[in-house]
């Protein structure tokens, strides 16, 4: 055991979750960098399990380590963004084909039913359940599927996407065309359309070329928000 009885392992994750806590409400911004001496001092920690849980966030995508600079909170772009649509609809997809013969009518009539409430929780403004039935949707086939690091790896790069910080400034036409697209993958898995249900999943629904518009007007919300935020913090500084 190490300091007030914490293992290692147990401060790294410490680490690793107030880190995230901070990047998800917008504390940590993406471009700004951590204060490795401050985030030790405040956690009551020495540099060891700090170092550790950075290395997990670049390893993850995070963050990235400038020798003898610091650490800077990542930044996402349209070409990162093009590369994990095309890897969480690959996984998607397989995690779909892997799950398909134990679906059963409840889980499809499940699926249905999330689709309908995620559109009253949009009609309603409740953009935070909005988000987290969305999720709940795509995990009837990532969270049955059996394969841990495909599943750890598809919720990391959403995460990524959605979570740091969290952006709720959804836009409202974008759901409208995916929830309609939910609505085809549903339907083509009544028919017993496998190959219908994955090529609409991997091919359209996380597709950045057809996705492209909405993505950027997505991320220039989400950009603006981001300047209003640091704007706020310098004037709480000043």
């Amino acid at each position: 055991m190490t300091q007030k009885g914490y293992s290692q392992k147990s401060l790294r994750k410490k680490v690793y979750d107030f880190i995230r806590e901070q990047m998800n409400d917008g504390k940590l911004l993406p471009g700004s960098l951590l204060n490795l001496q401050e985030t030790s001092s405040r956690l009551g920690i020495s540099m060891t399990p700090l170092r550790e849980a950075l290395v997990q966030l670049e390893t993850e995508g995070f963050v990235t380590i400038i020798p003898r600079r610091g650490v800077v909170i990542n930044t996402l772009t349209l070409t990162r963004i093009r590369q994990m649509y095309r890897v969480i609809g690959a996984l998607e997809a397989a995690a779909l084909e892997d799950v398909y013969q134990s679906l059963t009518e409840g889980d499809i009539e499940r699926l249905q039913d999330l689709n309908r409430k995620m559109r009253e929780d949009l009609e309603k403004g409740e953009m935070e359940e909005y988000m987290s039935l969305n999720r709940t949707f795509h995990n009837t086939w990532l969270g049955r599927c059996g394969n841990e690091e495909l599943f750890r790896i598809a919720q990391l790069m959403k995460d990524r996407l959605y979570e740091f910080p969290r952006n709720v400034d959804l836009v409202p036409e974008w759901e409208e065309v995916s929830m309609a697209e939910h609505e085809t993958i549903v339907e083509c898995l009544l028919q017993k359309d496998l190959e219908g249900a994955v090529y609409y999943l991997r091919d359209v629904h996380w597709c950045f070329n057809t996705q492209e518009a909405f993505v950027r007007k997505y991320y220039a919300k989400h950009l603006e928000r981001l300047d209003h935020m640091r704007k706020d913090a310098v004037e709480l500084t000043l």
